[in-house]
């Protein structure tokens, strides 16, 4: 009951002190002016996802029309106000927008009565990191110019919000060529463009630079030449190349005057090596071209090198055998060796081993009697038999003699003894 009375007895002495102390803040109020502040406050991002970026974020706007009460010796600038945008709870969804509150702090001096805005709306997205390609753009050249030999990285990493790097179909590299005719060597910004050639906003790219190397000479000039192969290296033992063949026969090149004198009218291709080759050599070689020239659409040329061995002869005494004897017969041959003229390439005879040939003389259809046999001798492929001496042999053919009957022999008689006197 005593809380009761307190808050509620005198009501009306409590009601006039609240009145009176209304009045004298009024009064106070309206002894400092109201003021606004000129300019404007840029707002500052806090608490965004990681994983989010705004869509939009040239759309958030500055804080301005600041209203403001203040002692009259508080100097007031840009720098005693601060703006930030909380996004911590905001959507994240391409589609979906979120109204965020915008607070605005001042120097504790400083009395904030209003400003504008008040909230913002912000479209919040995933990101997306993707590699796009990078293209070069020199724009005109100047009269007499042309571009040599351009070298550059291939591509770089575009982050940002999903919907954007979605936009972007490659990196931009600008570069402007003057009249000085020299080459250029810098570091040169990439800006990424959509289909239409328009740059994509809000959209990073790693690295931000390339660097960019561009050959420039006031005389380029392009010419045929011929295609010629470097060979390294030797084949193996009893070979040699008979021909190569190149595809394409000639290129057409173009550099500099002074470059294109280094050719000597011909492209050497990078070394083909045939060391120890047994037989035709076939690849895909590139040129070897000298800095400054190139030969555009071409990146290998085939060459086939076709090796051989050449023909030769050697003579071997070869022993012959019957071939299909049989056990109850005999067989008495003319002479027991044949000499054989073998013909091929060198390294084939060369690599033959000639001690496991045999003359062969068949005789498993023959009886008793005397025949005349060709000797057959079998060699591996790559080498012929030339000639044989004798191409044929005698063969007789007997039945092994009737061994003579075991003698026979008369039984022993005892000796008599005689009889006694």
């Amino acid at each position: 009951m005593s809380i009761v009375r307190f808050l509620f007895g005198h009501w009306a002495l409590k009601v006039g002190a609240l009145l009176l102390a209304l009045i004298l803040y009024v009064g106070m109020v309206a002894l400092q002016s109201t003021q606004e502040w000129p300019g404007s406050v840029p707002i500052e991002l806090v608490n965004q996802p990681a994983d989010a970026r705004l869509l939009s974020p040239n759309s958030i706007p500055t804080v301005g029309s600041i209203r403001y009460i203040a002692p009259a010796d508080v100097r007031v600038s840009k720098d005693s106000f601060s703006a930030t945008l909380d996004l911590k709870d905001a959507k994240v969804d391409p589609s979906a927008s979120t109204w965020v509150k915008v607070r605005l702090e001042a120097d504790q001096r400083i009395q904030i009565i209003d400003y504008q805005p008040q909230q913002v709306r912000v479209v919040l997205d995933h990101v997306e990191s993707r590699t796009v390609p990078v293209k070069l753009e020199t724009g005109a050249l100047p009269t007499g110019l042309r571009l040599g030999t351009q070298t550059y990285v291939p591509s770089v990493e575009a982050t940002g919000a999903s919907t954007l790097v979605a936009q972007v179909v490659r990196a931009v590299a600008r570069v402007t060529i003057d009249n000085s005719g020299l080459d250029v060597k810098d570091d040169v910004p990439v800006v990424p463009v959509d289909a239409n050639g328009q740059t994509v906003d809000n959209v990073t790219l790693n690295p931000a630079t390339i660097h960019v190397d561009i050959q420039i000479g006031s005389q380029l000039q392009s010419q045929t030449v011929a295609v010629v192969p470097v060979i390294q290296g030797s084949p193996a033992a009893g070979y040699y190349v008979t021909s190569i063949d190149v595809n394409p026969l000639v290129v057409s090149v173009s550099g500099e005057a002074n470059a294109l004198a280094l050719l000597g009218g011909a492209a050497n291709t990078a070394p083909i090596s045939i060391a120890g080759a047994t037989g035709d050599v076939s690849v895909k070689v590139a040129l070897n071209l000298p800095s400054g020239v190139e030969a555009p659409g071409v990146t290998t040329v085939a060459v086939v090198v076709h090796l051989t061995s050449p023909a030769t002869t050697r003579t071997v005494t070869v022993g012959i055998v019957p071939a299909g004897a049989r056990t109850d017969l005999e067989y008495a041959l003319s002479t027991p060796s044949v000499t054989v003229t073998l013909g091929g390439a060198a390294a084939a005879l060369n690599a033959f081993d000639t001690s496991t040939l045999v003359g062969v003389a068949s005789v498993g259809s023959l009886g008793p009697g005397s025949y005349t046999v060709k000797i057959a001798i079998s060699v591996p492929p790559g080498i012929q038999v030339v000639a044989r001496n004798p191409s044929q042999i005698i063969v007789t053919v007997s039945s092994p003699p009737t061994p003579p009957p075991p003698p026979t022999l008369s039984p022993t008689l005892p000796p008599t003894s005689a009889p006694a006197p």
